[in-house]
C-alpha cells in the first residue's frame, strides 16, 4: 500500500465485513509535536485479547473465505519503517479500537494520500453505516458524519452517484483547506500539491458551502478559483 489512505480503507472495509455499522476515524496532524496519527474504532464482531497479538501473523486471519490476511501486517511494516507505533485492542462488549502513531517529519513515513476518496469509498461500500470522521491539523478541526447528512439528502440513499460525487468535492475542499499550511499532497494517490506564489497548497482547491433547500434538498457550491453546484432532489 502507498499511502496511509490506503491502510485506513483496507482497516475500514474489515470493519464492515465484520458486520460494523458504526465507524469512527480519528486522523490527527501535529506539526508542532512531529506526529501524524490514525485511529479507527468499529462496532463489528470484534477480537478477543488473547487474538490481538496474532493479528500481525500475515497467515492468521477471521475470515472464511481467505487463508492469509495482510493488511495489518502491512501496516505494521509502514509503522516499523520510520519507527513508530502500532496499537490494537478489543473494545468491552463489541467491537476493535486501532491507532497508528508516525513521526510527521520522517523520511520513511508513508503519504497520506487521498483521505476523501477513502471516505466515499466507505460509503459507497455501505451506504446504512453510521461514519463518524474527525480530521484535527494543528488546532483545527473538521468534523463530517453521515448521521447529519442523511436528513438533508431527501431521503435519496448516499451510495448514489451523483450523492458520492457531491460528498468527494464536499470532503476533498474541506480537507484541503484545514491543512492548507501544509506541503503535502492534498489530492489523489502520489500526486503532489501546486503551490502558488504566496506558498500556499492545492490553489484550485474550492472552498466548500453545503446548504439545505427549501425542499429538503442537499446543495454543494465551490467558490473562490470557480464554483460548481450540484443539487440532490428535485430540480
Amino acid at each position: 500500500m502507498e499511502d496511509l489512505a490506503q491502510h485506513i480503507l483496507d482497516i475500514a472495509i474489515n470493519s464492515l465485513e465484520a458486520g460494523a455499522t458504526r465507524l469512527e476515524i480519528v486522523l490527527r496532524e501535529d506539526i508542532a509535536a512531529n506526529v501524524l496519527s490514525f485511529k479507527v474504532l468499529d462496532n463489528g464482531r470484534g477480537i478477543s485479547e488473547s487474538d490481538v497479538p496474532k493479528m500481525l501473523d500475515p497467515f492468521y486471519t477471521t475470515k472464511k473465505h481467505k487463508s492469509v490476511g495482510l493488511g495489518i501486517p502491512l501496516l505494521q511494516e509502514t509503522v516499523s519503517k520510520c519507527g513508530g507505533t502500532l496499537e490494537i485492542s478489543a473494545l468491552p462488549n463489541r467491537g476493535t479500537r486501532l491507532k497508528a502513531a508516525f513521526p510527521h517529519d520522517h523520511l520513511d513515513r508513508a503519504p497520506l494520500g487521498d483521505i476523501a476518496a477513502t471516505l466515499v469509498a466507505v460509503i459507497a461500500g455501505n451506504g446504512l453505516l453510521e461514519l463518524k470522521y474527525s480530521h484535527h491539523y494543528n488546532k483545527k478541526l473538521f468534523t463530517f458524519n453521515t448521521s447529519d447528512l442523511k436528513p438533508r439528502a431527501g431521503g435519496i440513499p448516499l451510495q448514489t452517484t451523483e450523492v458520492l460525487g457531491l460528498l468527494a468535492e464536499y470532503l476533498t475542499a474541506n480537507i484541503t483547506e484545514l491543512r492548507r499550511e501544509n506541503i503535502e499532497e492534498c489530492g489523489g494517490i502520489g500526486s503532489t500539491a501546486p503551490k502558488t506564489a504566496a506558498g500556499n497548497e492545492c490553489a484550485a482547491k474550492r472552498t466548500p458551502s453545503d446548504r439545505v433547500g427549501k425542499h429538503g434538498h442537499l446543495r454543494y457550491r465551490g467558490g473562490r478559483a470557480g464554483s460548481c453546484e450540484g443539487r440532490i432532489g428535485g430540480t
